[in-house]
């Protein structure tokens, strides 16, 4: 059953009119560097809106979502720069792909970006479950 989830992301933890945060490739000692640690808040302050905006889905685990061959995905998103001084595109689906998905192999998506006109940066997310059903 296909079912879609729609949420906004403001900002980002430590500015809420700010940027969101690109994907950081994060491996050993690294993980303790600070923007690693900036990447990890990220993910959790993504996690966290998504949960206040979809409760039917379980807070226990770190991430909400998976896919799989017959359960695949379609993740849109929408940004909305603050600045010229910003990530690229790519990474920011990417770090929202990792925040929510424990697998994403059987994610599709879609990303557009553009400078808001109220200068306050946010993301918005469309995700659709079993979107190849019949």
């Amino acid at each position: 059953m296909k079912k879609t989830i729609q949420f906004t992301i403001k900002g980002n933890p430590e500015d809420l009119e700010g940027n969101p945060v690109p994907y950081v490739r994060v491996v050993g000692r690294a993980l303790w560097l600070p923007h690693a640690k900036k990447y990890h808040a990220w993910k959790e302050y993504v996690r966290s809106i998504f949960y206040r905006n979809n409760p039917e889905f379980s807070s226990e685990k770190e991430q909400p979502l998976t896919t799989k061959i017959s359960e695949r995905a379609r993740m849109s998103i929408t940004i909305f720069w603050v600045n010229g001084v910003h990530a690229d595109p790519d990474n920011v689906f990417k770090g929202l792909a990792d925040a929510l998905f424990a697998n994403d192999k059987f994610l599709d998506g879609a990303f557009e970006s553009h400078y808001a006109s109220d200068g306050k940066g946010r993301v918005e997310v469309e995700i659709t479950l079993n979107h190849r059903s019949q």
